[in-house]
């Protein structure tokens, strides 16, 4: 279990899946994450690769409007709908069981934007898709002046047209910021 850092569902326990089937943000994780972002206050969210939907989740209880939580595993989307369910959050949210590419060629057909979109795929996904081809994809879902943000398991130099990116390294992960 994890519990939210953050808003009006501080302290609030999430369940994750055993066995390791997820990497849940750690609260120090979460918690630089929003530091870094601050203000979520009326966001559409995206949460894809949404595990046991934690970052959503917190994006919700710190005031944003709407969030979407993309995961094609069904043990996590059981998990993302009971956290939602014990939150209170099930009508300001929507869960889709769907992959990463077939969910982003929906999403950018019906012409859908984000606020903020996190971006948290399992390691052995970057075997055949860069940060730069991810980012790329998820660009065209993000608001203009919109934020993503990505973990990934190996430092990339992003070579795409963005605002503004930095990256923080975290023990043995990286976590790319970038503004649309």
């Amino acid at each position: 279990m994890i519990k939210i850092s953050n808003g009006i569902k501080k302290g609030f326990k999430l369940k994750v899946p055993a066995g390791g089937h997820v990497r849940p943000k750690t609260s120090k994780i979460r918690k630089m994450i929003f530091d870094i972002i601050q203000n979520v206050d009326d966001y559409d969210i995206l949460d894809l690769f949404a595990g046991c939907g934690s970052l959503g989740i917190e994006s919700l209880s710190m005031g944003a409007k709407f969030a979407t939580f993309v995961d094609k595993s069904p043990i996590s989307i059981k998990y993302i709908k009971e956290n939602l369910n014990k939150c209170s959050f099930e009508n300001n949210s929507e869960v889709i069981n769907k992959s990463f590419s077939e969910v982003t060629r929906q999403l950018i057909k019906k012409n859908k934007k984000y606020n903020l979109i996190f971006i948290d795929p399992p390691y052995d996904y970057f075997d055949d898709k860069s940060l730069n081809g991810i980012i790329r994809t998820a660009l065209k879902l993000v608001i203009n002046k919109g934020i993503i943000i990505c973990e990934h398991p190996m430092e990339e130099e992003i070579n795409l047209e963005v605002t503004s990116y930095r990256v923080k390294k975290y023990k043995d992960k990286f976590i790319t910021f970038c503004v649309k």
